[in-house]
């Protein structure tokens, strides 16, 4: 199926509105690790460059803004940060550690 196949373009419709209006914020704290995590061992400046590129990628794919993306996300961290979670401290953690090895 090609790009435009109307079966493809509506469910890209659906995975944006999903994105768009989804608030399950705990959900996705351990798949954001994961992305990081993954990027172990990439130069630490091109993991973060990387990470942009394929978000903005994404959001560009999914016809979403990709600068109110990035504004939603900071909305988002006050709930990711919430009490008895770790994922985000250890992405921070790990960034941290990466730009120390530079």
């Amino acid at each position: 199926m090609s790009p435009s196949h109307p079966e493809i373009t509506a469910r890209t419709r659906v995975i944006a509105e999903r994105a768009r209006w989804s608030s399950e914020v705990a959900a996705l704290r351990e798949p954001a690790f994961r992305v990081i995590h993954r990027m172990e061992g990439v130069e630490p400046h091109l993991q973060f460059n990387a990470v942009m590129l394929a978000a903005r990628a994404l959001a560009e794919a999914l016809g979403l803004d990709p600068h109110e993306e990035i504004v939603k996300a900071g909305r988002m961290m006050a709930d990711a940060e919430g009490p008895h979670t770790t994922h985000v401290q250890a992405i921070r953690d790990f960034a941290r550690g990466e730009l120390a090895r530079t």
